[in-house]
């Protein structure tokens, strides 16, 4: 009988020993399910930012704590595992104290210290053609004494890049009165682009100031030639509703569109390109898909923080035709480090608007909202 029961304690002792192997196992598999690849690591001297993107086959699991009176930030990474040829790369850097990547049990602690005090933001990027799924950190040094290059930047004039659509061969909507919106448009940028001159602190920039065709790549190329702080897009645009009208903010969307309206609005803009300039026909409700890598999330923070100012500030001129900011797919939009809005002035397909559009009146007030609009923006950090 003693022996009989010394023999079921080994087999228990077995069955516990390769069950705790079997688990062990399963953990192993869960950590290596996913594979940290590599770790990059910039500095943006002109506005004292540091990024750093992690690179991993998966959707990255993390969670942060930060401890800013220390100057520190630790990312806990949940069930990955770290590829072979992962190394830290070297970095000769004042403002980096220490970069740490350490095993604790299933989780993968990534430990960031700094010299300096910084604030943080971070988003997770979709796979591209390039790289796989990132998680991306970017640190803002905030330093006590700003370097003599920083005092310069200080100093330098706010550019803003005002975008009247359309142009030349592409006369964007066309109103029943014959009204080109590549025409209005215009106008009220020039508008717009005399009253920032008038502000010490700002410099505007036209994309086009005459009736020429630019196309939605080469606008955004423009914009970032002169190192825009804002991107303004300016339109006066048809809707398949005759009776829409008022005002609208757009700005790029991460996630897809965020009504059916916006869709089709950003699908009729970006077909400007894929028509040879060529705007489709208001009436015509067949248009282009149009694909978009959308990796700016910080970028679109931004724009939608400053979208909400302009609306506030149209709204005390004319009727809102949609009272949040709207998102979709616009590639004007799409410059990754440039915030960026595109305003609905009115809907030329309304003929009532269309013949509001005409008048200088409505053109100056638009104009002058607008110009509110990004003072406030800029008085409030924003950009």
């Amino acid at each position: 009988m003693l022996l009989k029961n010394k023999k079921i304690k080994k087999n228990n002792l077995l069955k516990i020993i390769l069950t705790g192997l079997f688990f062990i196992s399963l953990s192993q598999e869960a950590i290596s399910s996913n594979s940290l690849n590599n770790l990059r690591v910039s500095h943006n001297v002109e506005d004292s930012k540091i990024r750093i993107v992690f690179d991993a086959d998966k959707k990255i699991n993390y969670k942060f704590k930060s401890l800013l009176k220390k100057n520190s930030l630790k990312i806990s990474f949940r069930d990955i595992n770290i590829k072979k040829s992962f190394k830290i790369p070297k970095f000769n850097n004042k403002y980096i104290k220490n970069l740490k990547l350490t095993r604790k049990g299933s989780s993968l602690n990534f430990n960031f210290k700094s010299n300096s005090e910084f604030k943080y933001k971070y988003f997770s990027l979709e796979p591209n053609n390039k790289y796989g799924h990132r998680l991306v950190l970017d640190i803002y040094l905030v330093n006590k004494k700003p370097s003599t290059y920083a005092k310069k930047i200080k100093k330098t004039k706010i550019v803003i890049a005002i975008d009247a659509g359309h142009g030349g061969k592409d006369p964007g909507a066309v109103g029943k009165r014959g009204t080109k919106e590549k025409d209005i448009v215009l106008s009220i940028s020039k508008k717009l682009y005399n009253l920032l001159r008038k502000e010490k602190k700002i410099k505007p920039i036209l994309i086009r100031n005459s009736d020429k065709y630019i196309s939605l790549r080469q606008r955004i190329e423009k914009a970032r030639k002169y190192k825009a702080d804002l991107f303004i897009s300016i339109h006066a645009d048809a809707a398949r509703n005759r009776k829409a009208k008022g005002s609208s903010v757009y700005v790029l969307s991460q996630h897809g569109a965020s009504s059916e309206a916006a869709k089709w609005l950003a699908n009729k803009e970006n077909s400007a390109d894929l028509v040879g300039g060529i705007s489709i026909d208001n009436k015509d409700n067949t248009l282009a898909q149009v694909i978009l890598d959308m990796s700016q999330s910080a970028t679109i923070e931004t724009s939608l923080k400053a979208s909400r100012i302009m609306l506030r500030k149209l709204k005390k001129i004319n009727t809102l035709h949609s009272s949040r900011t709207e998102q979709a797919g616009f590639v004007v939009l799409k410059s990754p480090d440039i915030p960026s809005m595109l305003i609905e002035t009115a809907y030329l397909s309304n003929p009532k608007e269309e013949k509001k559009l005409k008048t200088n009146k409505f053109q100056n007030r638009i104009a002058k909202a607008i110009r509110d609009g990004i003072l406030e923006i800029i008085k409030k950090g924003i950009i």
